[in-house]
Formats: structure tokens, sequence, C-alpha cells
């Protein structure tokens, strides 16, 4: 039987209010015309920050802060929503990075990266199973995921393996789950963001001088944008690539995003634009009263609101020009 959506209006109207105390444009605009890191934290325990904040014993200590906020979103929505499952979709992201940072701890020992405990899966635990190399308790899926890294990585050495392996698990985790709960609106979502994850592989690829059955490897199922289609590209120049998608959807985003790899070999434009595209996307559910997709972009605005700060505190510290900063500063969802 359908779900009466009206059992949307208490978690929407909360939302509604959570939403009031976003980060507006002109909130980052003082923290980027700050003159020092210091500055900019200042700025921001104008907000709700300012509990979290006056916790920092110093500005280096700013990741633990946006965890904590992030987390608590999380943990907010997912109480109120009625569906706590469709929540559960976006939260499995978090399972997904937090497998590759502890892959990526064992075998390259690489451990700049945070864990983040906004997951279904226990983080303790999680450390324990990588570690021992005991993936029993792993779902299905996940597990499966985990023997592949483990066997493929003893043979190749390839770090990409880590990566392409758990995305790919991911996606097709996601839209299977979608499907399954019959939301289009998240199918969607999840369309759009295996379209972005594919142009940027085929972008990446064609750097990298990898060929076209390379390509078909690690691309993902169930976009809009046909493997064929994207495959066939590997051969092609860029102008040519831009032209060929210029009846998609992703016209703009591609000429302005992939000219500027092609010229500055640094797709941080790409991906800004990529975030803009979802949160646009977003947008246009802002205002459902009774559906989910309040809730999910709410997350959303969240986690480009920490992507954000992120951006400001870190050209801070490192003393980047106020310009050089905010050209990569996210649109905001409010």
């Amino acid at each position: 039987m359908p779900i009466d959506n009206t059992v949307y209006a208490y978690s929407v109207a909360r939302v509604k209010a959570m939403e009031t105390r976003l980060l507006d444009q002109s909130q980052f605009e003082r923290m980027i015309n700050s003159g020092s890191a210091e500055e900019a934290l200042k700025v921001l325990s104008e907000s709700d920050y300012a509990a979290t904040i006056t916790e920092m014993a110093d500005v280096h200590e700013f990741e633990s802060m946006l965890t904590d906020e992030l987390q608590y979103a999380y943990e907010v929505v997912m109480k109120i929503a009625p569906i706590p499952e469709l929540i559960g979709m976006l939260a499995l992201r978090y399972d997904i990075h937090n497998l590759k940072v502890l892959f990526k701890a064992k075998f390259l020992g690489i451990k700049s990266e945070l864990l983040i405990p906004i997951g279904s899966l226990d983080l303790g635990k999680l450390e324990n199973i990588v570690e021992e190399g005991d993936f029993r308790d792993l779902p299905d899926k996940l597990r499966r995921a985990a023997d592949k890294i483990t066997e493929e990585f003893m043979v190749n050495r390839d770090p990409q393996v880590i990566d392409l392996t758990l995305d790919q698990v991911l996606y097709d985790q996601l839209i299977n789950d979608a499907r399954e709960q019959r939301n289009c609106f998240l199918e969607n979502l999840f369309i759009r963001q295996i379209d972005l994850t594919n142009l940027k592989t085929l972008i990446r690829v064609k750097h990298m001088g990898m060929g076209h059955d390379f390509l078909r490897s690690v691309l993902l199922p169930h976009g809009s944008i046909p493997i064929d289609r994207l495959a066939a590209m590997i051969e092609e120049p860029l102008e040519s690539v831009i032209s060929m998608l210029a009846i998609s959807d992703y016209a703009d985003l591609v000429s302005e995003g992939v000219r500027e790899w092609s010229e500055k070999g640094s797709a941080s434009l790409l991906e800004k634009l990529s975030d803009n595209y979802i949160t646009a996307y977003l947008q246009q559910g802002k205002w459902e009263p009774f559906g989910v997709e309040p809730l999910v972009g709410y997350l959303w605005a969240k986690e480009i609101e920490v992507k954000n700060i992120r951006i400001v505190l870190v050209g801070k510290i490192n003393k980047l020009p106020s310009d050089s900063i905010r050209e990569r500063i996210r649109n905001v969802y409010v």
C-alpha cells in the first residue's frame, strides 16, 4: 500500500526550521574577507557552530567540529523521518567512505582522511574487520567487495581497486534500494550522481592515456548516459566530447568544467559545478510539503555547508587570496 505522504508534515516543518539556521552567502563572504583563519572562525562562532567552536583548542581542529555538526544533522533527520530507511540510503555513503579510509590505511599507509561516524556500521567493529581481514560480519555485498579488494590488491597492488569496487557496490545498492522503495526522486538523484561520477571518470581516464576496455571496467552502471556511449568517447578529442554532450542535461557543466580541466590540469571547477548541479536538482523539491525531498535537501545543504567551511578555513590557514577561496565555494541551498 502506498504511504500517506501527509506523515511527512511534522518532519518537513522541523527541517524548514533547521534550514533557517544554515549559513547564507553573506556569512561565507564575511568569512572569506576575514584576515585569518582565526577571524573566519569568529564569524562562524556567531552561528549554530558556536558551541562546538568553544571546545576547540586550536583552529586546526576544525575537522572534528565539522564531523560533529554533520553527525548531529543526520541523527536529527533520521529520528524525525517517517521512513528512516530512505535517510539510511544517504548514510550508506559514509559506510563506503569509512571502508575506503580503512583499506587505504591498511594497504597504503594513508591515514589522512577522517573516519565519519554517520553510517550504519560501528566504526570500532569496522576497523577490526578490515585490520583482521575477516569480512564475515559485513553485509553480503560489502563482504564480496572486501574480498575482491583484498584479492585484487594482493595481485596488482593497484589502489584504484579500492575506490572503484566500493563505488560500484554503493551506487548499485542505492539504485536498487530507491527502486524497491519506489522513490523516483531518490532514484533520479542517484542517477545524476552516477552520471557526474562517470563523466569525471571519462576525463580522468583520458588524461591517464588509458583505453576503451579500461574505461568500461571502471564506469558505474545505472546512469542515464549509456556506458557504450561514454566508452566510445575515449578516443575522441575533448572538444568532440563536449560537443557530443551538448544536448545532454550536463552540457554547461561539461563545457566549462572539462575545458578548464584540459587547459589548467585541474578538476576543481568540474567538481564545484557537479556539486552545484546536484544542489539545483534538490532545490526543486525544497518546498514539497509532504515528502522526503526537503529532508534530503537539508542534509545535502548541510554537507555543502561543511564543505564550504572547510574550503574557507583551509584557504585561510594556507594564506590563499580571498578570490582564490571564493572561486571554490559552492552555491548554498538556502
